[in-house]
């Protein structure tokens, strides 16, 4: 399944951090991660928030059944302004792995589309 989506800046500039708290297994460190983030890592993590409550990016059933326990916190952190609002929700939600869930369809999505692009087609 192709998704055309049109990533934003913030999303594409700051893949390798989100990739990089995607695949972090341990709470602790994923928690560092936010604690440490650059104020467009964490507006990279809000857009992502926003556009799938929009519902502007695509997801599975599955996905959708997989992130709607967090739903409350997602819509939390999406109503965040600024950035300094957003970090403080995030990290007082205490929910690591709601981000790690949120991140995972996004960014599969965005290394295909990356792929896409890297690639010539084979005809």
């Amino acid at each position: 399944m192709t998704n055309e989506y049109s990533f934003s800046p913030y999303i594409r500039e700051n893949s390798e951090f989100l990739q990089k708290l995607v695949r972090t297994n341990s709470e602790n460190k994923k928690r560092t991660l936010l604690v440490s983030a650059t104020p467009e890592q964490i507006l990279a993590i809000v857009e992502i928030c926003a556009n799938i409550l929009k519902s502007n990016f695509v997801l599975t059933k599955a996905q959708k059944r997989r992130l709607a326990r967090y739903a409350v916190y997602y819509r939390s952190i999406a109503r965040a302004r600024t950035e300094r609002t957003a970090r403080s929700r995030i990290q007082q939600g205490g929910q690591a792995a709601a981000i790690g869930s949120l991140l995972v369809p996004v960014l599969s999505a965005l290394a295909s589309q990356l792929l896409e692009k890297a690639l010539p087609p084979t005809s």
